[in-house]
């Protein structure tokens, strides 16, 4: 099983789209999928809504133990987020998230939703992933974060030396503005080995996609239309970076 974590210890970056339009993605392509929220924000679970539900996220952490589960090809399964997930710097829930999802079978892919910070929590899912990936806000502020990001994987990499960071994915970018744009042109200079050569722009349909609990490419609206083909080319992108690491 390959598990990818979105991680990035800024808010509102749009790592829930990200992680749940890879979930349906991968499902559409004949996959099994088990995805994970581990914010306690639940936005995951929410935009997940209808999926079968086998397990809970503050259940796992604190028995340290996967629940034993079965996933059909084509099929996506939650573990639902908890409000009360601890967000903290304690060596025991590191112990025990890395212990429940290492622990963890049954499917091609697990998908984790992270909260936004680097918490014990983040660091123990990291510790069990194969691939990190990053949305990042292309405002001067949102940038302020991505050293923070690198040094997390930096820091992860000396245990889990298999972990793969497939990258910065610019995420709600709004081609309109010129600081966008220019913001944009500079993290490609600052950080062209590290920049995902896709972007997932502010459109509608994700915002529908998510409210409604469906892929993107159900949405039926030109948005909707927009954004399947978008995420679709860069959904090629991912599944052809992650299988080749086979």
């Amino acid at each position: 099983m390959k598990t990818i974590v979105i991680a990035n210890n800024k808010g509102g970056v749009g790592k829930t789209t990200v992680a749940t339009q890879i979930a349906f993605y991968l499902g559409r392509a004949g996959y099994s999928v088990i995805a994970v929220d581990l914010d306690g924000q639940r936005n995951l679970t929410s935009a997940l809504n209808g999926k079968r539900v086998v397990g809970n996220a503050l259940q796992m952490i604190e028995s340290g133990e996967a629940p034993s589960l079965s996933v059909d090809p084509g099929e996506v399964v939650l573990i639902e987020g908890d409000r009360d997930v601890p967000v903290s710097s304690d060596d025991a829930v590191l112990q025990s998230t890395v212990a429940a999802l290492d622990g963890l079978e049954g499917a091609d892919f697990c998908v984790i939703d992270t909260p936004p910070t680097f918490s014990a929590l983040v660091y123990g899912a990291l510790l069990t992933a194969d691939f990190m990936l990053s949305p990042i806000e292309l405002k001067r502020f949102s940038l302020d974060g991505v050293e923070g990001v690198l040094k997390a994987f930096v820091q992860v990499q000396e245990i889990n030396e298999g972990i793969q960071f497939l990258g910065l994915l610019p995420s709600r970018f709004d081609a309109v503005k010129q600081n966008e744009r220019e913001t944009l042109q500079a993290v490609a200079e600052s950080y062209s080995n590290l920049l995902v050569p896709h972007a997932i722009r502010n459109r509608v349909g994700y915002e529908t996609a998510e409210a409604e609990g469906i892929p993107v490419f159900e949405v039926p609206t030109a948005s909707g239309k927009d954004a399947a083909v978008e995420f679709g080319e860069f959904f090629d992108w991912f599944i052809e970076t992650v299988e080749k690491e086979d």
